[in-house]
């Protein structure tokens, strides 16, 4: 029997009428004694016995009922379920991303969507941008969120803002009145920086190479959170991206442009052959949102450049080179 017959044999079993299963149908009564006809053939057994225009369910109709109605549940469930996958309402949805811009952006977006969204399911993976680029071009993870270039050819990227970086230090410092920092003016200070195999890391050492200062810096970090721990705690001064600053402004320290120019753009990545889902689509809605909230709220925001919806394709293409 198919969907249709069965739905129409429950209907009957429920109202004990042709006529009454039609008014809730709202279908004819031919139209429902067609499909009981054609039940009963493929069942290959009688499902009623007529008498005197009123319908008896056969033992055998009693005891497939149970298993209709199960069915009948199940196809609702499904209908449920197809209805908030359409409106963004359910599914599960992975992000990934470095650990500056998930404590800064990514926790608070996260947090807001879940509340509007309780059904849908969300796993964020704080890993290294190269491993975060690795993931979504793996599909493990829907999309990511990066601030530094990734050279994967199977990654499309969205660029939503742009901030250069800056040397971190407490406010009190001397050096945090000046309106730009080289590296011939960070001479005799330690310095606090990303590992070499980082973007940011590279063009520091580049730079301060270039300056015939040094080749190294003092402390090595992998987070963001460690480099504004240690310049608060007096351990020297930080290059480094102001994003995480931004959105956990510290009155203690303070943020000077670095020279060179270290360019980090703020961009969405996803893999280029998989298709987005609505909740997916929805959830980095909710990051831009927070990230242009966050950012335009701080004290820094005049470090950051907003990209207009027009100008992204011109940078994504960019920010490939």
């Amino acid at each position: 029997m198919n969907l249709r017959q069965l739905e129409v044999f429950e209907a009957v079993m429920r109202t004990g009428s042709v006529a009454q299963a039609a008014r809730a149908l709202g279908v004819s009564q031919p139209a429902v004694s067609k499909s009981l006809r054609l039940a009963e053939e493929a069942a290959g057994f009688v499902l009623f016995r007529r008498v005197r225009g009123r319908v008896f369910p056969s033992p055998e109709a009693e005891t497939l009922l149970p298993q209709v109605e199960r069915v009948r549940g199940d196809l609702d469930t499904i209908s449920t379920l197809i209805r908030q996958l359409r409106d963004g309402n359910a599914g599960s949805v992975t992000v990934a991303a470095p650990g500056s811009v998930a404590h800064a952006f990514i926790t608070p977006a996260v947090a807001a969507f879940t509340q509007e969204r309780p059904n849908i399911r969300v796993e964020v993976m704080i890993l290294p941008t190269a491993m975060v680029a690795d993931r979504v071009a793996e599909s493990q993870a829907d999309f990511g969120v990066v601030h530094q270039p990734t050279d994967n050819p199977y990654l499309d990227g969205e660029v939503i803002c742009e901030a250069d970086g800056v040397c971190v230090m407490r406010a009190s410092h001397p050096l945090a009145r000046r309106k730009s920092l080289g590296a011939r003016d960070l001479l005799g200070e330690r310095l606090i920086c990303y590992r070499e195999d980082t973007a940011i890391g590279w063009l520091v050492r580049r730079a301060l190479r270039a300056a015939g200062e040094r080749r190294e810096v003092d402390i090595v970090i992998n987070q963001s959170q460690q480099a504004l721990d240690l310049v608060e705690a007096g351990a020297g001064l930080a290059i480094m991206d102001p994003f995480l600053l931004m959105a956990d402004h510290r009155p203690a320290l303070a943020a000077v442009p670095f020279r060179p120019l270290i360019p980090n753009r703020l961009r969405v990545i996803r893999a280029r052959e998989r298709p987005r889902s609505r909740a997916a689509a929805q959830l980095e809605r909710s990051i831009r949102s927070v990230i242009l909230a966050r950012t335009s709220a701080s004290p820094l925001a005049s470090l950051v450049k907003r990209v207009a919806p027009g100008s992204a394709k011109i940078l994504r293409e960019r920010s490939a080179d």
